[in-house]
């Protein structure tokens, strides 16, 4: 076997056992959605069920708040659907932001009142406009806002919880 073989064999290996590293430390998430009338108004919500573990939140005990404001609704607030289908990617995006150098965890997705509302949390020193920011600027046409606050304890996730699923 020449030495080029074996190195490429040894980054192929390399590669299989970083990504099956990754795929321990970061498992899929198992989101489960529901629906409800909320003060006469729709409200649909999504969340990761695998996600509340002591360790997450040892590790992630800072609320972060993504909200888009929609710009194509029903006056019950619902999005348009042929425009709630050009969201596909953007929300994507969002609800993914925090996966590299495992930032943060979203534990859910509220869309009510004209509004889609991600829920996250996120370590201590994650910079939520460093992660935010660029995603606003490659969609210019979306209005999006965000902030954090501390919750060490979730209990935003726990109420939220107790209350809708």
């Amino acid at each position: 076997m020449t030495n080029i073989t074996k190195i490429f064999l040894c980054c192929i290996l390399l590669g299989l056992a970083a990504f099956f590293l990754w795929r321990h430390l970061r498992p899929n998430l198992i989101w489960v959605s529901t629906q409800h009338t909320y003060e006469n108004f729709p409200l649909f919500l999504r969340r990761p069920t695998n996600v509340d573990t002591p360790a997450n939140r040892k590790r992630y005990p800072t609320l972060a708040v993504i909200t888009h404001e929609f710009t194509k609704r029903y006056p019950d607030g619902r999005p348009e659907p042929d425009y709630n289908e050009t969201l596909f990617e953007f929300d994507n995006e969002i609800v993914t932001s925090f996966d590299s150098r495992r930032l943060g965890l979203p534990v859910l997705v509220e869309t009510f009142g004209g509004k889609r509302h991600y829920y996250f949390y996120v370590s201590p020193d994650t910079d939520v406009t460093a992660t935010i920011q660029p995603i606003s600027h490659r969609y210019p046409d979306e209005k999006i806002a965000w902030e954090t606050r501390p919750d060490k304890n979730w209990s935003f996730l726990e109420k939220y919880t107790k209350d809708f699923f």
